[in-house]
C-alpha cells in the first residue's frame, strides 16, 4: 500500500511539473475530432462556435454560444448583380437557400428554429435584394436574404438599429422597406419578438443553461451611429447623423467574451463610429487580448482606419466575408497580415491574388487559408480554439484544413 501511495505522489507531481512547465498546455481542452476531408463534427455543449457561411453572395454568421444558445447575424443575397467570385455551391442555388441547409444542418440537435437574428443594417449583402423573379409574401414584402431564410429556419428574437420607428431614421438599401414590413408583421402576429439593437446593453443572453456558464457574455457595442464607453465615465457619445449614404456607419456590433477569450464584430462600420470602437478597443481590451476579430466592412480601403492603428489594434486571428475584387484592400492586408498570427477569408477574388501588389510583398503566404465556409472552435472555458476551413462545393461540409489551438490571451 505504501508503494502504490509513493507511486501516486509520483505520478501527481510528474503532472503538476508539466502544467507548470508548459502552462499553455493546461488551457487546450479537448474538442470534437476534426479531421481533413471528413465531416465537420457537431458543436457539443461547453463549446462556442462561430460560423462564416459561405454563398459569395452576402455575409451570413452563425453562432452557437456554449449551452446550446443560437445566433444569426445578418444573410445577405445580391441577385441580379454582376458576378465577382463563382457563387457557392453552385448559380442554381439561392443564398438563402445555402444558408439555411448549413444552419439546419449544425443547429444543436432537437432545435428547429434560431434564437436570435440581428440585422447589423439594410446593405443588399446583409439583408437581401431582387430581381424580376423575387417573389412577395402574402402580407407584401419581397422575400430575399434574411426576409425568405426565414421560412426555412424561424427567427425567435429580431434587433435591428432602427424598430419601430423606421420613418425617423434614415435607412438606405433595397429592401430596408420590406424589412421594416417584415418585422412589424411578425410583432403584430406575435411570430417573434422584435427590440432596437442599444449599445451598453447585454440583450443576447444564453436561453438554455445560463447560469452553468457565467463567464459567457455579449455586450452590445456600437448601434445607429453611437458607441459605447468612448468616455472616462462610461457614458454613449453620438458621431452624429448618420445619413443614408454611410449607413455602414450605423452598423450594429458586439464584444463577445468567453473566460480569457475575446471578439469583436461590428458589421460594415467605417468612418468616425469605426474610431469610436478603436477607442473602445484602447478602453477595456488591453493590446494584444482580442483573439479573434470579424473585418470591418470586408476589410475594405475604408476600414481597419487610422485610429485603429494608433491604438495598436493587433487581434490574433482575423475572419473576413469577403466577395468582389476589392475587398479585402490589399494596401490593408500590407498593414493587417505582419499583426496577426491567421488571417482567414471566405473569398479571395482571383484579382487580388494576381496583384502585383500582392506579389511584391509576398501577402499570399501570409494569409493562413481562403475560400470556404470558417468555422472558429471554442473549447469548455474559453481558453483555447481552433479554425476549420470547410468545403463550400456542396453540402457535405467536409473539413479542407486546420488550423490551432490558438490559446486565448
Amino acid at each position: 500500500m505504501k508503494k502504490l501511495f509513493l507511486i501516486l505522489q509520483i505520478l501527481l507531481f510528474a503532472t503538476v511539473c508539466n502544467v507548470f512547465a508548459h502552462p499553455a498546455k493546461s488551457r487546450v481542452k479537448e474538442i470534437s475530432q476534426a479531421e481533413i476531408g471528413k465531416v465537420l463534427p457537431a458543436w457539443s455543449e461547453g463549446c462556442f462556435d462561430i460560423h462564416f457561411i459561405n454563398s459569395a453572395r452576402g455575409e451570413c454568421c452563425f453562432y452557437i454560444l456554449p449551452d446550446g444558445t443560437t445566433l444569426l447575424v445578418d444573410a445577405g443575397e445580391v441577385v441580379g448583380g454582376p458576378i465577382e467570385v463563382e457563387q457557392r455551391p453552385n448559380a442554381n442555388t439561392r443564398p438563402y437557400i445555402t444558408y439555411a441547409n448549413y444552419i439546419k444542418h449544425f443547429l444543436p440537435s432537437g432545435q428547429k428554429r434560431v434564437d436570435y437574428c440581428v440585422a447589423t443594417h439594410f446593405h443588399t449583402d446583409h439583408i437581401g435584394s431582387v430581381d424580376a423573379s423575387t417573389e412577395s409574401s402574402r402580407v407584401g414584402y419581397r422575400k430575399s436574404g434574411l426576409l425568405a431564410l426565414y421560412d426555412e429556419v424561424p427567427y425567435g428574437h429580431i434587433f435591428d438599429s432602427a424598430y419601430p420607428d423606421y420613418e425617423s431614421y434614415e435607412i438606405s438599401g433595397q429592401l430596408a422597406g420590406d424589412w421594416s414590413k417584415f418585422v412589424r408583421w411578425g410583432a403584430k402576429h406575435k411570430k417573434f419578438k422584435v427590440e432596437q439593437f442599444v449599445p451598453g446593453e447585454e440583450q443576447i443572453t444564453m436561453l438554455k443553461n445560463a447560469d452553468k456558464y457565467k463567464n459567457f457574455s455579449i455586450l452590445n457595442i456600437c448601434a445607429k451611429g453611437r458607441v459605447w464607453g468612448v468616455d472616462s465615465e462610461g457614458n454613449t457619445r453620438a458621431i452624429g447623423k448618420v445619413p443614408a449614404t454611410l449607413a455602414n456607419s450605423a452598423s450594429c456590433g458586439f464584444h463577445l467574451r468567453y473566460g480569457a477569450f475575446d471578439y469583436i464584430a461590428c458589421g460594415d462600420l467605417v468612418s468616425s463610429a469605426q474610431n469610436r470602437v478603436a477607442y473602445y478597443f484602447r478602453d477595456f481590451i488591453s493590446r494584444g487580448k482580442l483573439d479573434a476579430f470579424k473585418c470591418h466592412h470586408h476589410l475594405a480601403g475604408n476600414a481597419w482606419g487610422v485610429k485603429m492603428q494608433e491604438v495598436n489594434f493587433e487581434p490574433r486571428v482575423v475572419l473576413d466575408h469577403c466577395f468582389t475584387n476589392n475587398k479585402p484592400n490589399v494596401e490593408k492586408l500590407i498593414h493587417v497580415l505582419p499583426v496577426v498570427e491567421g488571417f482567414f477569408a471566405t473569398n479571395l477574388h482571383p484579382d487580388i491574388i494576381a496583384s502585383p501588389i500582392v506579389k511584391e510583398h509576398k501577402l499570399m503566404d501570409r494569409i493562413t487559408d481562403y475560400n470556404g465556409h470558417i468555422v472558429l472552435r471554442m473549447a469548455p472555458g474559453g481558453g483555447s480554439f481552433y479554425v476549420y476551413m470547410l468545403d463550400d462545393g456542396d453540402f457535405g461540409y467536409r473539413v479542407k484544413s486546420i488550423h490551432g489551438p490558438y490559446l486565448s490571451k
